[in-house]
């Protein structure tokens, strides 16, 4: 096992030279992180939730939709007074 460059007593940045160790980097002025985000968020969310996969949602929608306007109308007709009932009172 070989000693170290710093335990053999060298100071950072007389380590030794490293070969084929490439890095490449970009200026933070020429760097656009949110280049592009908020089209492909919009696109990616209608393509993959809506146009995708609509077979799942929509008929339960409609289907809970129907079932709402019945249960809705089934319970204004049983919360009306009937007129018969109330005919001979004064």
């Amino acid at each position: 096992m070989k000693i170290s460059s710093l335990v053999r007593g060298k100071q950072m940045g007389q380590l030794g030279k490293i070969y084929g160790e490439y890095r490449f980097t970009l200026a933070p002025n020429e760097q656009k992180p949110m280049k592009g985000f908020f089209q492909t968020a919009v696109v990616n969310v209608i393509k993959d939730n809506i146009i995708d996969r609509w077979f799942y949602f929509i008929p339960q929608t409609i289907g809970m939709y129907l079932l709402y306007d019945w249960a809705k109308k089934a319970n204004h007709e049983a919360s009306k007074k009937d007129p018969s009932i109330y005919a001979n009172d004064v």
